[in-house]
């Protein structure tokens, strides 16, 4: 079966890390952090384009962001 992934928005993006606890938040924060180029400056965006695009990379999808993304309610 084959899988089709889509880029993400910031703002998917964004609504996906307010989901988590915030314990689990900071940790993203400090990987961004650890992870971000040292000589260069990256705006937000950038930081967030390159997420998206790791995570597809690891298999997120449309339908799974779409799940993640769901309102329970």
């Amino acid at each position: 079966m084959t899988q089709k992934t889509y880029p993400l928005t910031f703002e998917q993006i964004l609504n996906l890390v307010l989901q988590l606890p915030a314990q689990e938040q900071e940790e993203i924060i400090q990987q961004i952090k650890i992870n971000s180029p040292k000589k260069q400056e990256e705006d937000l965006l950038t930081v967030f384009d390159r997420i998206g695009r790791n995570a597809q990379a690891k298999g997120l999808t449309e339908e799974i962001l779409e799940e993640l993304l769901a309102d329970e309610s």
